[in-house]
């Protein structure tokens, strides 16, 4: 329908709301120049206690300047043929499997079981792999790790050890442990687009996907190290490890400042959580996987991971916070085919040493003109 009454008369512009976000401009930058365009992955930084995202990043990205108006064709054409896809947010819509740092969360599911403890040797020694029917499963280190406790097996990152406490646990305690643990949720973040992390609901799944008598118990060797029917972005592992980092509560990464939001997702006890963090303290401490990601004067406990591509070089995962007994920051780094997680854990160590140890940022005074 035309209208026939003229014009609408203007109106006055209406200002909006007065909008506060949660990011913290200068780690921000300092990401984002850290990373250039010379890297391919995804960083996360969050506030643990209050799920404030303090720089949330991917690389490599791209000038938004250049759509307003219309893009230019051959700009378009490079961003869109760059095999690094830079038009691809990362850090919250790309999935991947989170290997190693995902044994923080089998440990969980474990502790909270009343199966093990922080000082639990499983029946098998490491010796380099684990021989579990037909199959050998390998571990990371060839030479093994010997007769491990948990604590020992978080530090080291024994495979072998971990694929024995995921059929202690069970397949079916193991899935649904991590659906308590959110991960086939999406973080919640405020922003869109944000992509659901693949986590099997239960055993039907593998019914389902491959036949009732197509799979083996061998889906749970894989899923306890990180590996399998397991793909988490990048947003939902660092918001997992805020649960960590706390006393079992994930909180809901937020962009805007509003109502916080944690949600108790492990019911471990302090002593457990306790030990879990001195374990990872122990990854970077230099008897474990992350010994060059040291800061001095801050104790940064994490958890590294390396993670398998069938088409080309391993991605590598580091994801941890600090300080390891007052934590204040969460960082999640994934380089794409970074080969190794400690890689990944020596650009966490920068991202946590910039805002632990930065000067106070000073308020600027505006004076008036008299």
């Amino acid at each position: 329908m035309v209208r026939e009454s003229g014009a609408r008369p203007d109106r006055p512009a209406t200002a909006a709301p007065p909008l506060q976000t949660n990011i913290d401009l200068d780690l921000q930058r300092f990401v984002a120049s850290y990373l250039a365009d010379s890297l391919v992955g995804g960083v996360v930084a969050i506030e643990p206690s209050t799920g404030a995202v303090l720089a949330i990043h991917s690389a490599p990205t791209y000038d938004p300047n250049r759509f307003i108006g219309g893009i230019p064709t051959e700009y378009y054409k490079q961003l869109t043929t760059d095999d690094r896809r830079p038009l691809y947010n990362k850090a919250m819509q790309g999935r991947y499997p989170p290997a190693s740092t995902f044994k923080l969360a089998t440990a969980a599911v474990a502790l909270e079981a009343g199966l093990v403890t922080m000082d639990t040797r499983m029946p098998t020694p490491c010796s380099g792999g684990y021989q579990y029917g037909g199959r050998y499963f390998r571990c990371w280190d060839r030479n093994g790790h010997g007769a491990v406790t948990l604590a020992q097996a978080i530090a080291k990152s024994c495979d072998t050890y971990f694929y024995q406490l995921g059929l202690r646990i069970t397949l079916s305690r193991f899935l649904a442990g991590g659906v308590k643990l959110k991960f086939g949720e999406k973080s919640g973040i405020d922003l869109p687009n944000e992509t659901t992390p693949q986590w099997p609901y239960a055993v039907e799944y593998f019914d389902k996907a491959y036949g009732p008598k197509n799979w083996t118990n061998a889906v749970t060797l894989n899923l306890s190290i990180g590996q399998g029917e397991n793909t988490q972005t990048i947003l939902n592992m660092a918001r997992f490890y805020t649960a960590l980092a706390t006393d079992g509560s994930a909180a809901r990464p937020e962009v805007v400042a509003r109502n916080p939001e944690r949600t108790r997702i492990m019911e471990l006890t302090p002593a457990q959580l306790t030990g879990l963090r001195d374990a990872m303290g122990d990854v970077v401490s230099g008897r474990g996987t992350a010994g060059s990601a040291a800061i001095e004067g801050v104790v940064l406990a994490g958890k590294t991971g390396t993670a398998q591509n069938e088409t080309a070089r391993d991605h590598a995962w580091f994801v941890g916070f600090a300080p390891k007994d007052d934590p204040k920051i969460v960082v999640a780094v994934m380089l794409w085919q970074g080969e190794h997680g400690y890689a990944a854990a020596r650009i966490a160590s920068k991202v946590v040493e910039h805002y632990l140890k930065r000067p106070a940022i000073q308020p600027v005074d505006i004076e008036g003109d008299g």
